[in-house]
């Protein structure tokens, strides 16, 4: 067989290989199938806590054991109590919280039982304002455990032995996969909640489509061969105060809902979705932290007139602080929205610009089927999961193949 015709059965073998699956505008380049299935495991927590009366028993069994949507392997499952737990001590975010004891060691942990078993700061709280929490919360912990996943990259990517896509890139991927989840429209996750405040700020910047690009920066930031500390590092910045334009929005939002018209629900909401940022705002401005906290304490009955305006006009001169602006963050104009008489003013803040997602990567997606902890049983079931996606040779390497088969 002339060597062109061995050139051009080479491309179509290599047209046939599977890569790892796009999640959404992100293309992985390790496997994160198991990984992203947390946001099942927020739909499975979510769904216990629906009912009339909500099962708070089956909600801490699913956060202390898994509900096995999530598996480490077959005999692990991933738990949301397990991202709650994790030591994460040394790493950026959540040094942030703890920085000055602002919160204590485990303070995910501590404030989920609580709301789970109506102790603590919930002792005595409604239904309404304890799983409204919880469910909210919940988005704002699995945020949290993401941060872990790019400050791990960023550490095994300045390490030559650990920059690899097995190691330092499979530690981005999974910041990813934890902030979108297994739906392809997203759902149960993090990332919806950047979507949904987006469109209550529709002047504002995009989260939702602009963080991607820096998780898409920041990825191949990490790989080798186009490694950058310093372009990862900004990229895992930019993401964090993407973060907390999504969070302080939910938090402005339903401050002014509640405080215009009171509802345990909007309450919670606002209190809940800031407690995923308030331990960084902290860390870049006391004043503006304390002051939203205090605004939106949990076990008030109802938000004092007044309120929204003096949290944001506080909040709004921290936002140099933070690394945002108003143009940024923009204005809520929903049912409940409250005018105040001061207007936002800020120093001029522009993102800087991410990427597109990287090329796709040969290989394959597997499921994982466990079972939870406290079954005695395990399942070894692993099996390759249908991606969709195939790895190609660039348009022009086509052309130049089918040359060389023309001209032999």
């Amino acid at each position: 067989m002339p060597i062109s015709w061995v050139l051009v059965f080479a491309l179509e073998l290599l047209n046939g290989v599977v890569c790892y699956p796009q999640i959404w505008q992100y293309m992985p380049v390790s496997n994160v199938h198991e990984h992203k299935q947390m946001s099942l495991e927020i739909k499975a927590f979510d769904d216990a806590l629906t009912g009339d009366p909500p099962n708070y028993a089956k909600a801490k069994g699913i956060y202390q054991n898994g509900a096995g949507h999530s598996c480490k392997s077959p005999s692990s499952p991933r738990t949301l109590r397990g991202f709650a737990r994790a030591d994460l001590t040394g790493e950026t975010f959540h040094d942030a919280f703890r920085s000055g004891n602002y919160m204590p060691a485990y303070f995910w942990d501590t404030w989920i039982l609580e709301a789970l078993d109506g102790t603590g700061r919930f002792a005595g709280l409604s239904g309404f304002k304890r799983v409204t929490s919880l469910k909210k919360g919940i988005l704002g912990l699995v945020s949290y455990y993401a941060s872990h996943e790019l400050e791990s990259a960023i550490t095994k990517a300045a390490t030559t032995s650990s920059r690899s896509d097995s190691n330092s890139g499979h530690a981005w991927d999974e910041g990813w996969a934890f902030y979108y989840g297994a739906d392809p429209d997203g759902a149960n996750s993090p990332w919806e909640a950047a979507k949904k405040r987006d469109g209550d700020f529709p002047r504002g910047t995009p989260v939702n489509t602009e963080i991607v690009k820096q998780f898409n920066k920041g990825l191949i930031a990490v790989r080798d061969g186009t490694y950058s500390a310093t372009s990862a590092t900004a990229a895992r910045d930019t993401i964090y105060k993407m973060w907390a334009v999504t969070y302080l929005r939910a938090a402005l939002k339903y401050l002014q809902v509640a405080e215009s018209t009171y509802s345990e629900k909007a309450h919670a909401e606002g209190y809940a979705y800031y407690m995923a940022i308030d331990g960084w705002i902290h860390s870049k401005n006391s004043a503006a932290a304390t002051k939203l906290a205090s605004k939106l304490l949990i076990t008030q009955t109802a938000i004092p007139a007044g309120s929204y305006c003096d949290a944001k006009a506080t909040l709004e001169a921290a936002y140099a602080a933070i690394g945002i602006s108003c143009d940024i963050i923009g204005e809520y104009g929903g049912t409940g929205a409250i005018t105040c008489n001061t207007t936002c003013t800020s120093p001029s803040v522009t993102f800087p610009p991410g990427s597109n997602a990287v090329a796709a990567v040969a290989g394959t997606a597997t499921d994982v089927t466990c079972v939870p902890t406290t079954t005695t049983t395990t399942t070894t079931s692993i099996k390759a999961v249908s991606s969709g996606v195939h790895c190609t040779l660039h348009f022009l390497s086509l052309w130049l193949l089918v040359a060389l088969a023309w001209l032999a």
